[in-house]
């Protein structure tokens, strides 16, 4: 064999081995950005199920606005890599979304928390944005900053959640009359916050709580006052009505024995 066929044979075989490499490299780049993508829209699916389904009593102003430009920053972040008017349009309509809740001025009805199962869901969603929270910081898609605040105000709501349910009820029961487990309903929501009774966000909600329940204990106590003063007025009209039955009986024997 020559050298000039064993030159060319050489160069043949490492044309199809840079080609066999190249090719690996362009798959290895393909599968990457396909999870890259993957990654964006998981995350796209998360941020939007907290939007939804996180009660807006849970979810401040500033919180759901920084979801939204979360969102919306993952929107422009696939479609670098996916190039799609699909996914254009709804960054737009997002975009929208987000431009009229920051001027609207009307306060977002809170939802009750009546039903235990109901609180479980809550906490695992609390739970879940945690966890989301924690693995954007360490992907460098969020500020650390953000994720320290958060994550203390989802703290703050894990206790709070508890004492909703339990002024629920506490609403429940003083609309239905029943003023003591009203009473008890209340000291069981204060007691639920006791944990973190000295934070800032716990402080101003144990006061509302204990205002509540000053006014039921005092309803109270003007009820079971008004009873008292009731019962002895029944008590001193029976003993009245006693006396002049009494005095009925003598003056007729009385007169009996006379006529006798």
């Amino acid at each position: 064999m020559t050298a000039v066929t064993i030159t060319v044979l050489l160069l043949v075989i490492g044309g199809f081995i840079t080609f066999a490499i190249v090719l690996q490299l362009k798959e290895q780049a393909r599968l990457a950005r396909l999870r890259k993508i993957s990654t964006f829209n998981n995350k796209l699916r998360q941020v939007r199920r907290y939007l939804d389904e996180m009660p807006p009593q849970y979810q401040p102003k500033d919180m759901r606005l920084w979801l939204f430009s979360l969102m919306i920053s993952l929107y422009d972040q696939l479609s670098e890599l996916q190039p799609d008017p699909t996914i254009t349009r709804r960054r737009n309509h997002l975009a929208e979304e987000m431009a009229e809740f920051q001027k609207s001025k009307q306060k977002r009805r809170a939802k009750p928390m009546n039903d235990e199962v109901l609180i479980l869901e809550v906490k695992r969603l609390f739970e879940s944005f945690k966890l989301f929270l924690i693995s954007s910081q360490r992907e460098k898609l969020l500020d650390s900053d953000i994720v320290h605040r958060y994550s203390k105000l989802l703290d703050f709501f894990h206790y709070k959640i508890n004492a909703d349910y339990h002024g629920y009820l506490a609403r429940k029961a003083f609309l239905s009359g029943l003023l003591d487990t009203a009473i008890e309903m209340y000291k069981e929501a204060i007691s639920q916050l006791t944990p973190i009774k000295d934070t800032p966000e716990a402080q101003p909600v144990i006061v509302k709580y204990k205002d509540l329940l000053k006014e039921i204990e005092d309803d109270l106590a003007l009820q079971k006052a008004e009873e008292e003063s009731d019962k002895l007025a029944n008590t001193e009209e029976e003993e009245g009505l006693d006396d002049e039955w009494s005095k009925f009986i003598e003056d007729s024997s009385f007169k009996e024995k006379k006529r006798f």
